[in-house]
This record gives structure tokens, C-alpha cells and sequence, in this order.
């Protein structure tokens, strides 16, 4: 079997991701800038699923990084663009280099991987693309910040390439996995308030519940792999704007006072 390239596969999410596609017989390339944690976890999955799992240590924000990954994506048989960054302060706090960085991950990294990865399984006729997108792209839940914005693009990019005709009589298929409050590293490291436990997904339960989407034989196009959040994410598409002003439902940075200035990575 051919190779799946996993993002941020350092922790969290993405080490589970990887590990759903070990289960399943997949070679693996595993991409973050941790190169010391990603040769444990390489350890790990290679001695309980006897695969073979490469290290590919690079920073996905950066023209160099992308380029290394780039030629791994073109090659892989599934890809998934895990890798992101949120921010726990508002746009008009934030250093411009934080958000160009933010915005260099979460948005230029999954379209230059996809672009990449999708030409080769076209020629090939075969494969999966996987772009991790969140909730908070389905309407304005991170008031204030650039975040939401960038999982819309995500979203919609995976929709505009999937209902594509040359996708769709194709075996390739192209899918967002919109998530909630996943229990990672990911709102500690943007320095975000944790969801209430109601609200909180556990990253194994999430990773083996997409990956086992992705594996239908016509994967949806757009999966929200919580009841919960379905419903979240129903009310953020249709509900009136000011709706998210209510307490509790969404958060408004330019009022909070979370997390620090600084780029906060996330996977």
C-alpha cells in the first residue's frame, strides 16, 4: 500500500490520525517541525503495526518547509493536512508577522499540499485528500480573529475541488473534516479558554470516526464527526449573525483577554 502523508502528526490530532492510518496497513510520512517527538511516535507506530513510517521535519509556514513536503504530497496515496494554528488575541493585537505566519499555515500550506497531491492521484486515478477544518469556519465563533477565516477557506476549498466534475468521476475524493473543541494541545498552545466538557472531543474517537469516513467508497464531501457539533455547525451556517454575540456560544477576542501576542502554534 501507498504511503499516507500526515501534518502536525507531532501530537495530539494528528499523532491519532496517524495512527488510524497505521491500523489500516498505511505506510506513513510523518510531517511536523518536533523532529524528536515525531521519531518517538514513528517508534511507536512502527513497532505495533510493523509499517513503515518515514520523519519529515519541516515548518509548514515557511517557502522551504512547503517545498520538502510538497514533493512527498504528490507522491501519496492519502494526504492529510492537519497542520494549524489558532490565536487567542484579537486580529488588531496580534504583530502582523503572527498573522502572516497564522495565515501561512493554516490557508497557503493546505492549498499548496492539496494542489500538489491532487494532480498526482488525478494521473493516478486513485487517492484521498483529508483537509482538517474547523466550526469555527462555518460563521463567526472566533470573533475578532483571522482564524475562522482561515478554516472557511479550508472548507470551501474542499467543496469547490470535490463537487469539481473532473473530482467526481474520478476515485479521488476531497474532504474537510469540520471539528469542534478537539482535547489536544491546540486551544493551550493558541491560549484559548478550554470548551465545556459537553463540548470536547476526545482526538482518538475524532481521528478514527474521519479516517473511517474518508474510507467510504464515496466519502461526504463535508463531515462534522459529533452530533454535538453538527448541530453547532447547522446554527452557525443559518442562524442571524447577531445570534453569536450570545454568551457562552461564541467568543469575541477584541473584548477577551486570552493567551498572549505572540504566534501561537498549534499542530
Amino acid at each position: 500500500m501507498s504511503a499516507a502523508v500526515v501534518t502536525g502528526a507531532s501530537r495530539g490530532i494528528g499523532w491519532q490520525f496517524a495512527r488510524a492510518l497505521a491500523s489500516r496497513g498505511y505506510d506513513l510520512v510523518l510531517v511536523a517541525r518536533d523532529g524528536a517527538a515525531l521519531e518517538d511516535i514513528a517508534l511507536r507506530l512502527r513497532a505495533e503495526f510493523s509499517v513503515v513510517v518515514e520523519v519529515c521535519r519541516a515548518d509548514l509556514s515557511t517557502r522551504e518547509g512547503l517545498s520538502t513536503v510538497r514533493g512527498r504530497a504528490a507522491e501519496a496515496e492519502v494526504l492529510v493536512n492537519n497542520a494549524g494554528a489558532g490565536t487567542g488575541v484579537s486580529f488588531s493585537s496580534t504583530e502582523w508577522t503572527a498573522e502572516r505566519d497564522l495565515l501561512a499555515l493554516n490557508v497557503l500550506a493546505p492549498a499548496a499540499l492539496t494542489h500538489a497531491a491532487l494532480r498526482g492521484m488525478l494521473q493516478r486515478g486513485r487517492g484521498r485528500i483529508l483537509n482538517i477544518s474547523s466550526v469555527a469556519g462555518s460563521g463567526p465563533a472566533w470573533q475578532g480573529t483571522a482564524y475562522g477565516a482561515s478554516r472557511a477557506f479550508v472548507t470551501r476549498l474542499t467543496e469547490d475541488l470535490a463537487y469539481s466534475r473532473q473530482v467526481r468521476r474520478s476515485d479521488v475524493a476531497v474532504m474537510a473534516a469540520v471539528l469542534g473543541h478537539v482535547d489536544s494541545n491546540f486551544h493551550a498552545a493558541a491560549g484559548i479558554v478550554p470548551s465545556p466538557p459537553l463540548l470536547t472531543l476526545k482526538p482518538e474517537f475524532v481521528a478514527h470516526a474521519v479516517v473511517r469516513a474518508l474510507h467510504r467508497r464515496r466519502p461526504p464531501v463535508r463531515y462534522v464527526p459529533s452530533w454535538r457539533y453538527r448541530v453547532l455547525d447547522t446554527l452557525l451556517h443559518h442562524a442571524p449573525a447577531r445570534t453569536m454575540t450570545i454568551p457562552g456560544l461564541a467568543d469575541d477576542f477584541t473584548t477577551s483577554r486570552f493567551g498572549n501576542s505572540e504566534f501561537p502554534r498549534g499542530t
